[in-house]
């Protein structure tokens, strides 16, 4: 072998060239290789590109099916006259359409200008726009910078709801990538001019509003058509940042976007420079200003009146719809309906001064709180929530008095007891404050409705006493369901009574009387009465013939009439927690001895059904609505839609006859209408006087007023009744209505006299009466008649007492006219006879009476049992037109008193009070032997008039102030002011577990 030094070098070399070739080849496989993955990835990331792309435009909504107009429209309420009063909306419905002819040419100038120059040459996307747009954003680091034209922006906006779901990067760009195709493809479906037109009133410009048009009234008041190329800058330049860039709020930085718009109008040649150095020197924020001044000082919440009808038609649009109640609130807002109210604003504004007038309230008003706080433990997550019954339990425990209330005599006390209890939770819990909610309320408080009993508009409503302080808060007509006390006697006791078996005169005896459960029933007044026909029952609302009333029909057939009345609150049946059982299916709910209440409007629309001859009519708060696109969805204009038969028209007939005893000498004169238009109510007033009611009509309208606390606090006045009059004295002379107008008598009524002790057919020796009955009640069996006997004292001629010395039984008879008669006596006596006992002779049993009675022309304190060295005073009030003309105790005058009082009673008395006309003609000198009222009484008759002559007293010390004008006994020297008429007028205690008849 040649190893020579050359040849090994031409080796080396040989191998050297070898080993880079393979170098050179490995290489070259590999970069082979590598181009082929980067190939395969480039075909796989375009493949998963165009699949991504595909699955994006997959997913976007087809043309056809999306719609770009207005999709919200704010609903406007109009009164019967066609004029707008109220306007309901949200956020994306306050706008007013605008058609583009309509629309300034300027207002699209500046538009077009600041949001797409080249709109009216792109086909949707702006190709330049996105270019310029990416450089932007490169140079500057970030992805900022929009390039969306108009059409994507309507696309945006009415679409995607303006991308508030998206929540990641990459859905940012579906969604642009979808607002590109779109544009592009309804850039084929629609004009420009409808794009521009849809654009202008769907765009949000700050402060609530949609629309250029919306935006016109809201910042300067005024059309669209009538702003400067100054005014229309600042709206264009709202859209970029509608908060930013609000020029009330931020006016500052409206400013400068609203120099770029006119830069960019006076660049493309859509103002000279004149136009824009006028506009740029514009004061126009100052005219903001003003604007806004106005709007602060227009501002108000919605009235209770048309928060009911909200209310109203929220639940009408959930029955049409099949809507949940958050639905059909939004469906409200955004529907663009027209509501045509029923509601009378003359009337309205009557209610309104009336419930608002301190003359009907107690000089001391007192505040109601309501209160809410918030508190965060030291953990920063947790939190502590109190609000006024968590108060009112602490202050409770804290005083030990389970009667605390949220009542306080002023602003600044509740406000104290709120930052005491706050400082309590805050040192109990060691967390710290959070937030609270600090709200106060007039106290007492106040309710009123009134309602056209043939139409069921209602006309007026009264939600409560004081300032309104919140759209859709607390409203004491439609919402708060309060105790009604005896309003609920002639509703579920004597309505269905008379409907189904009975008339008018009708009797039950008032008489010791128990519920099923054994508890007694109580008569307000105390005592009782005897037999009572049904008219007596109803004109002094008599608590037992009530009760045995519903008993007779039963309280299941009750409760059936009570549905049919339009109630909705009522109770059939219902389990609590701890299997206590409420029902109102009891005897008790004769008497409004409810589980829950009721409202004064479902109240009132029952008692409007007997205004309105037994047709109930649904309550309604509008007559007709239409929507967007006029077309009808709800008419109420005819009566007959919403109405049913809830008793017959002769049972409607008798109660309002019977009602209108109530109002002229019954419970409820105070409400007797000074107009002298044809009224008749019915009273009502729960234990401890908690609530007070009238409920009333006359021949044009049905009314009802609630008095009372929001808590469970006594009210002692007559003022809701003089409230109910004054409303309707003024309704009447608004309307100039005819004092001569009356309630028709239906077909299928006829009179009947009855034994007044039975209700019956007389029979021999029968007292008897005349009253209505319809045709087919009219009793079929005649009674057994009386012949009784009265034990009678010899010396005195009075019923004898178990001291009389001498006495004498005779036989009662009746004549013709049904006034008692002796049969046999041979001395002359008066109807007193059988209500006093001998004045000679007291009673010896334990308690001593004090007897009294009356004659024609006024009335006297009830008689009373007292105690030994009880101090008793006797109060006498004569009628209108009459005077006292004497008073004797025990046989003796005293003189014409107002009042006798004794002092430390030892023995039994009588007192006897006579009454003369004014003019001198003495009471019993009348001819008119027939009338009840010439009988001497020991049940004192109720008087709405004033006494003619000023108070005189016997009595050896001062009482605190002369008897009042309504009232069932004398006040007592605690009181500061009257009584009610039915100052014991008692909600029933709780009924058994199951009352079901």
């Amino acid at each position: 072998m040649n190893f020579s030094k050359e040849s090994v070098k031409k080796r080396q070399k040989k191998l050297k060239s070898k080993a880079q070739r393979i170098e050179r080849r490995v290489f070259v496989d590999f970069f082979k290789i590598i181009l082929a993955v980067f190939v395969l990835l480039i075909l796989i990331m375009a493949g998963a590109g165009f699949g991504m792309m595909k699955g994006i435009l997959d997913d976007c909504p087809n043309v056809s099916s999306i719609s770009i107009k207005p999709k919200g429209f704010k609903t406007v309420i109009y009164d019967s006259d066609n004029n707008e009063r109220d306007t309901l909306s949200t956020i994306n419905s306050n706008r007013i359409y605008i058609y583009y002819d309509d629309i300034p040419e300027q207002m699209i100038n500046a538009f077009v200008a600041i949001e797409d120059e080249r709109f009216w040459k792109h086909n949707g996307i702006d190709v330049r726009g996105i270019f310029r747009a990416f450089v932007k954003d490169v140079i500057a680091g970030n992805f900022n910078e929009g390039a969306s034209t108009i059409t994507q922006q309507l696309i945006k906006n009415q679409v995607f709801d303006v991308g508030m779901n998206e929540t990641t990067k990459l859905q940012k760009i579906e969604r642009k990538i979808q607002e590109q195709y779109l544009a592009i493809a309804l850039e084929k479906e629609y004009t420009k001019e409808q794009l521009l037109e849809y654009y202008l009133n769907t765009i949000y410009l700050g402060q609530g509003v949609n629309g250029v048009e919306a935006a016109a009234e809201r910042y300067f008041d005024k059309t669209a058509d009538k702003l400067t190329v100054s005014e229309i800058s600042v709206i264009a330049g709202i859209t970029k940042n509608p908060y930013r860039f609000d020029p009330v709020v931020f006016p500052e930085y409206n400013k400068y976007r609203r120099e770029d718009v006119l830069d960019k109008m006076l660049e493309l040649g859509y103002i000279d420079q004149a136009q824009y150095d006028q506009a740029l020197n514009d004061n126009v924020y100052d005219r903001i200003k003003k604007v806004e001044k106005k709007n602060d000082e227009n501002f108000r919440y919605n009235s209770y009146y048309t928060d009911d009808l909200m209310r109203a038609f929220v639940a009408d649009l959930m029955d049409l719809y099949d809507l949940s109640e958050e639905e059909a609130f939004d469906e409200m807002y955004t529907g663009g309906y027209s509501i045509y109210s029923v509601q009378d604003y003359d009337i309205q504004k009557i209610v309104d001064e009336a419930i608002n007038d301190p003359v009907y309230y107690p000089e001391s008003t007192s505040v109601a709180l309501e209160y809410k706080l918030t508190l965060l433990d030291k953990d920063e997550i947790t939190t502590y929530n109190y609000d006024t019954n968590t108060l009112l339990t602490y202050y409770r425990n804290l005083t030990e008095n389970y009667l605390y209330n949220n009542i306080y005599p002023s602003e600044e006390d509740a406000r104290a007891s709120a930052n005491t209890y706050k400082e309590a939770m805050i040192n109990e819990t060691g967390a710290t404050f959070l937030n609270e909610e600090f709200k106060t309320f007039i106290e007492p408080q106040a309710s009123f409705t009134v309602i056209d009993q043939k139409t069921g508009y209602v006309k007026a409503i009264g939600g409560g006493r004081g300032e309104k302080r919140e759209n859709l808060g607390l409203d004491r007509a439609s919402m708060s369901t309060r105790q009604p006390g005896s309003t609920f006697k002639v509703l579920a006791a004597f309505l269905p009574y008379i409907d189904k078996t009975g008339g008018l005169g009708s009797c039950f005896e008032d008489k010791p009387y128990d519920y099923a459960n054994g508890s007694p029933v109580n008569n307000w007044y105390g005592g009782y009465r005897g037999p009572s026909s049904m008219r007596d029952a109803i004109r002094d609302s008599m608590n037992i013939i009530a009760v045995q009333t519903i008993t007779a029909v039963t309280p299941a057939v009750a409760y059936e009439y009570l549905m049919n009345e339009g109630f909705t609150t009522l109770v059939d049946k219902e389990i609590s927690s701890d299997g206590e059982i409420f029902s109102d299916i009891q005897q008790a709910t004769a008497l409004g001895g409810l589980t829950y209440g009721v409202t004064n409007l479902e109240i009132t629309a029952a008692y409007a059904g007997i205004a309105n001859m037994g047709t109930y009519v649904k309550p309604v708060f509008y007559s007709k609505v239409y929507d967007h696109d006029g077309n009808l969805i709800i008419d109420n204009t005819d009566p007959k839609t919403h109405s049913h038969r809830m008793c017959k028209a002769t049972t409607a007939y008798e109660l309002i006859d019977a009602m209108k005893d109530v109002v002229t000498s019954g419970t409820g004169t105070r409400a007797l209408l000074e107009s002298g238009i044809k009224c008749a109510g019915k009273t009502g007033t729960t234990s401890d006087s908690y609530d007070l009611w009238f409920c009333g009509m006359t021949p044009y309208y049905t009314s009802s007023v609630w008095f009372g606390y929001d808590s469970q606090i006594t009210i002692n006045t007559n003022e809701h009744k003089a409230m109910w009059r004054d409303i309707n004295d003024r309704i009447a002379e608004l309307e100039n209505q005819d004092p001569e107008a009356d309630w028709a008598q239906p077909e299928g009524l006829t009179k009947a006299t009855v034994c007044k002790l039975t209700g019956l057919l007389p029979g021999t020796g029968c007292p008897t009466s005349t009253d209505w009955f319809d045709e087919k009640n009219v009793p079929k069996k005649s009674c057994k008649g009386h012949i009784t006997k009265v034990t009678v004292c010899n010396e005195s001629h009075f019923l004898a007492t178990n001291t009389c010395p001498k006495t004498t039984d005779y036989y009662i008879t009746y004549d013709d006219k049904g006034k008692m008669k002796l049969v046999d006596a041979n001395f002359k006596y008066d109807d007193s006879l059988f209500t006093t006992t001998c004045p000679l002779h007291p009673q010896v049993d334990g308690g001593l009476k004090l007897e009294t009675s009356a004659g024609k022309g006024g009335s006297i304190s009830d008689t009373v049992v007292v105690k030994p060295g009880d101090d008793v005073t006797i109060y006498i009030v004569p009628k209108s037109g009459y005077k006292i003309k004497d008073v004797t105790v025990d046989g003796k005058s005293v003189g014409p008193v107002t009042e006798y009082k004794f002092k430390k009673v030892k023995k039994s008395h009588t007192i006897n009070a006579k009454f003369e006309k004014v003019d001198g003609h003495d009471d019993d000198d009348d001819d008119d032997d027939d009338d009840d009222d010439d009988e001497p009484t020991t049940k004192k008759k109720k008087t709405e008039e004033e006494t003619t002559e000023k108070p005189t007293k016997a009595t050896t010390e001062e009482t605190t102030e002369p008897p009042t004008e309504e009232t069932t006994e004398p006040p007592t020297e605690e009181t500061t002011e009257p009584p009610t008429e039915e100052p014991s007028e008692e909600t029933p205690p709780p009924p058994p577990e199951d009352q079901s008849e």
